[in-house]
């Protein structure tokens, strides 16, 4: 569906409804450039990976097989880790794309 260019013939109004809609196309496409942001980090030794949502959603997760020979808690420890740095990425990332809008 086109947009219409609607003037009301209030030079004022007509010019602020122009910024209105330049802004909120603006605003669209920063949104979906925001819903684009996804953060990531790995292990120390590259054994896990982990990928991440703008909000710290996990979306992936990499555990070599070497890694099984970590101990349960060890391994959680270093699944965690990761995730919280994938989440701080993404913060960072989120903020570069947001930065000239704030």
């Amino acid at each position: 569906m086109a947009e219409r260019d609607l003037r009301t013939g209030d030079l004022e109004l007509d010019r602020v409804m122009a910024e209105f809609r330049a802004n909120s196309r603006e605003f669209s496409d920063v949104m979906a450039q925001v819903g684009e942001v996804t953060g990531e980090a790995a292990s120390r030794d590259g054994k896990v990976r982990v990928r991440v949502t703008a909000t710290g959603q996990l979306t992936g997760l990499h555990i070599d097989p070497r890694a099984m020979r970590m101990g349960s808690q060890e391994l959680a420890d270093v699944i965690l880790d990761a995730s919280r740095r994938a989440t701080e990425d993404a913060a960072r990332r989120l903020m570069e794309v947001t930065r000239p809008y704030l």
